[in-house]
């Protein structure tokens, strides 16, 4: 075995737990959960679909509002539409999640969740790919899986 590490001898992280092989995705997508859309986030999900993301905008002053949003928290409208968005956004804040909060996620750690400012405004809390950085621009992708909801990830497209 001249030149080659055992099998054993997996790459740890800071923390002395082994990490994924090189060329492995942390956040692999086929592992998570199936998403399921309810009346609510039936138009969110159908739009995801199709490879679009969806918001809500308010139709008394316009303000662009988070897809779970029931009323517009700038004027209290409360028949906020659906609306298509960009799909860009901004990276605020992150963390690395080591330790799975259910054991559902368990198969998925180490994974990243983040706050995305989306260019029109509002903020989500979403599953980030890539190196985050504070104020790295994002894109939406769309995760189309076998079972549940298609839904969409966020993938660091650059840095500050």
């Amino acid at each position: 075995m001249s030149g080659q590490r055992p099998e054993a001898a997996a790459e740890r992280d800071h923390a002395g737990r082994p990490s994924m092989p090189k060329g492995d995705s942390v956040n692999d997508t086929a592992t998570w959960p199936p998403m399921r859309r309810d009346a609510k986030s039936a138009e969110f999900f159908e739009a995801a679909s199709r490879g679009e993301l969806a918001i809500k905008k308010c139709t008394d002053c316009g303000r662009s509002l988070a897809p779970e949003a029931m009323v517009c928290t700038d004027c209290g409208g409360s028949v906020p539409a659906w609306t298509s968005a960009s799909g860009a956004g901004t990276l605020i804040t992150w963390t690395t999640v080591h330790k799975a909060p259910n054991p559902v996620f368990a198969p998925m750690v180490p994974y990243t969740v983040g706050v995305v400012e989306l260019a029109e405004g509002p903020w989500l809390y979403a599953r980030i790919t890539g190196e985050p950085r504070a104020g790295a621009a994002l894109r939406a992708e769309f995760v189309h899986p076998a079972e549940g909801e298609s839904y969409p990830t966020w993938v660091v497209t650059s840095g500050q």
